[in-house]
């Protein structure tokens, strides 16, 4: 990366620059909510002095949840930091309102929390969009060293070599371990790795788990901790999130805990409740919409304004899910005549012959799927979860769509967020089963914000 700054540099500025975007979303916060509770009313000294007095505040909370570290942790990982960031630095801005006698009623509290979250968010998203797009350029990328030659560390070579990853693989170190055949030649081994850490300018190092013993691993994290650089160790695990993930000693052994991602009665029960006070929220909302969409659809084709098939959710239990009709009204037929290929998953045309003209623009704009919010209401889905699938679909492909039927059906899910229809059908297979395996209560909120982009944006909507 001729010209571009070392990473670590990259990264310091960037915690630097967050730090500051957090205060401003702070005192932001609270200015915006004293004038949405007060109106124009003029500010008291108390309520001034406390917006001065809680950025530091804020700061240590968040520096405590290592958030300005974010590139060590997975988006989803970075949304419930935040959260728990937000709510913690909110009481402790609340309890030092005490002190500077400020006005803090229980609607500016709401508010307050309500106005970082959104501000934090839209902050933190634009710096991690920032980095990636430094990545994607090839104008930030942490210079690596692999540990291990053997075929695995080959293939994790390559892995980080893949563009937005954030690598830049320098060299491989060879350990005590054989090698074995197609392992990559090493520029050194561990008892000189200090000094090819220096030479090559390394910032980071990649440990092949199946190619160093435990002896070796923890010599390599001393002398990463004393170089000062990043230390990470792959694993084989399958795709998880790390709020599942806990590490424990089993002797002389560390061990990963993988914690099953089952919610609890409680967690049920509150999502439940989540999904109906939000589904009920956006009926409201929207009702103008209903109106002007069902004489939109009426005026240009024949036929009904709602669209309704069987469908299946949790349990494969067949439920009718609703719609605004963006089709024709021999739609069914049409498919039954071969233009939809029921044995192919997720079968979706790029462009659909028999979408209307105002079709198009719903499904562009996922108006279509506003009354499946009666769907959610009735509890035969959820907000977030595996998009419901035709009983076709799913009786011709049990073994492969069987496991999303774990969890209820959602109206926005992790495919959704990811491509939408842009993705091939493995790999919407692939994500639901990811969110089937991970499921949890911030992991839906942090889906349900993305969704809001991905909306916004209209990719992979047919």
């Amino acid at each position: 990366m001729p010209g571009s700054l070392p990473a670590r540099v990259i990264l310091r500025r960037a915690a630097l620059g967050c730090a500051l975007t957090d205060a401003l979303s702070l005192v932001g916060a609270l200015l915006v909510a004293y004038h949405l509770r007060f109106g124009i009313r003029h500010i008291t000294g108390g309520y001034l002095l406390l917006a001065g007095l809680g950025p530091p505040v804020w700061l240590a909370v968040f520096a405590a949840l290592r958030l300005y570290e974010a590139h060590r942790m997975a988006p989803e990982e970075e949304f419930r930091r935040v959260l728990s960031a937000v709510s913690i630095g909110v009481g402790l801005v609340v309890m030092t309102s005490y002190w500077t006698k400020a006005e803090l009623s229980r609607a500016v509290v709401a508010l307050t929390w309500t106005l970082a979250v959104a501000f934090e968010m839209a902050i933190r998203c634009a710096w991690r969009r920032r980095r990636d797009s430094l990545a994607d350029r090839g104008l930030f990328g942490l210079r690596t060293l692999v540990v291990g030659t053997n075929g695995e560390a080959a293939r994790l070579g390559d892995l980080l070599r893949e563009p937005g990853l954030g690598f830049v693989p320098v060299g491989y170190v060879a350990t005590a371990l054989p090698a074995g055949p197609g392992g990559p030649s090493a520029v050194g081994g561990l008892a000189g790795l200090r000094g090819e850490i220096r030479r090559l300018g390394a910032e980071c190092m990649f440990v092949t788990g199946s190619a160093v013993d435990p002896a070796e691993v923890c010599e390599v994290a001393r002398v990463a901790r004393q170089e000062g650089v990043e230390l990470l160790i792959a694993s084989r695990l399958p795709e998880v999130l790390a709020t599942r993930l806990t590490v424990r000693r089993v002797g002389s052994v560390a061990a990963v805990s993988v914690m099953p991602p089952r919610l609890s009665r409680a967690q049920a029960v509150l999502k439940r409740a989540f999904d109906l006070v939000l589904a009920c929220g956006l009926l409201g909302m929207t009702a103008p919409l209903w109106g002007a969409i069902a004489v939109a659809v009426r005026l240009t084709s024949v036929g009904p304004v709602l669209y309704r098939q069987p469908r299946v959710t949790r349990g494969g239990r067949v439920f009718t899910m609703l719609k605004f009709r963006t089709m024709v009204v021999d739609a069914d037929r049409v498919a039954a005549n071969g233009v939809v290929d029921d044995s192919v998953p997720f079968f979706k045309l790029g462009r659909d012959p028999r979408v209307t003209r105002v079709g198009r623009v719903l499904r562009r704009l996922s108006l279509d799927e506003i009354p499946q919010l009666v769907n959610v209401v009735r509890g035969e889905m959820s907000l977030v979860g595996p998009r419901p699938l035709p009983v076709e679909q799913v009786r011709a492909h049990p073994d492969v769509l069987g496991p999303r039927l774990e969890v209820p059906a959602g109206m926005t899910g992790w495919w959704q967020i990811r491509g939408r229809s842009d993705l091939p059908p493995e790999k919407a297979v692939r994500l639901d089963l990811f969110y089937v395996e991970n499921w949890s209560l911030a992991y839906d909120l942090y889906i349900l914000v993305r969704t809001i982009g991905a909306v916004l944006r209209g990719r992979g909507a047919t």
